[in-house]
């Protein structure tokens, strides 16, 4: 079964380059350089991943990418000075980000991940700014209705794992933990658990989360 990539890259030498690329690794690959044409072939038939090229879209462009995450998995590939700022464009359903530098392997192993399960992908320069710069905050009311073990997942989660990796950790079912993930979406009130994470850097519920739930 083949995987339909779908480019939106506004620079055409490059956007040409991508589908060249990709298309040498037996994908089905559409580039486009227009966000309107983007998002009427994303609406008439989903691609597996949609691959969002900066400058065409950027971390502030909130709205643009909350429309294409609606679509399908949008991985962005941001400049580099905007890689710290990854959790915003997480914060708005995109489930992965990469540097438009990364290899050509870093990127099909990234569309690979995203088409195989339901992950994201969060480079390490965001992980290493939130750390430096997470300040204490109040949690949201609904963070302190998490069970210990909705608790686990959510620290799981930031940390990159998907459900496989999470229910061998904990030792129970892949089907327990979709269930753990569904309840903690539910009551912090997000729609993918891309924005679950998010949300849990930007409050400092993570930061509590890391404190309270034993390490294993």
């Amino acid at each position: 079964m083949s995987t339909d990539i779908l480019i939106y890259c506004d620079k055409l030498i490059m956007c040409q380059g991508m589908h060249a690329l990709l298309v040498q690794h037996n994908l089905q690959v559409t580039a486009e350089m227009s966000m309107r044409r983007v998002v009427a072939l994303a609406t008439e038939d989903p691609p597996d991943v949609i691959v969002v090229v900066s400058p065409a879209l950027t971390v502030d462009d909130q709205q643009e990418l909350a429309d294409l995450a609606r679509l399908g998995k949008v991985l962005m590939l941001a400049k580099a000075e905007n890689l710290p700022r990854s959790f915003e464009a997480l914060k708005v359903g995109v489930r992965a980000v990469l540097s438009v530098e990364s290899s050509i392997d870093e990127l099909l192993h990234v569309i690979e991940t995203l088409v195989r399960v339901d992950a994201i992908v969060v480079p390490v320069a965001a992980r290493k700014s939130v750390e430096m710069l997470a300040r204490p905050c109040v949690p949201p009311t609904a963070g302190n209705t998490l069970t210990v073990r909705e608790s686990e997942v959510l620290l799981l989660l930031a940390q990159g794992l998907v459900n496989d990796e999470i229910a061998t950790k904990l030792s129970v079912s892949s089907a327990t933990i979709r269930s753990h993930v569904h309840n903690l979406m539910h009551k912090l009130s997000v729609r993918s658990r891309a924005q679950a994470v998010a949300l849990a850097y930007e409050t400092g519920l993570i930061n509590t989360i890391g404190r309270n739930v034993p390490q294993r």
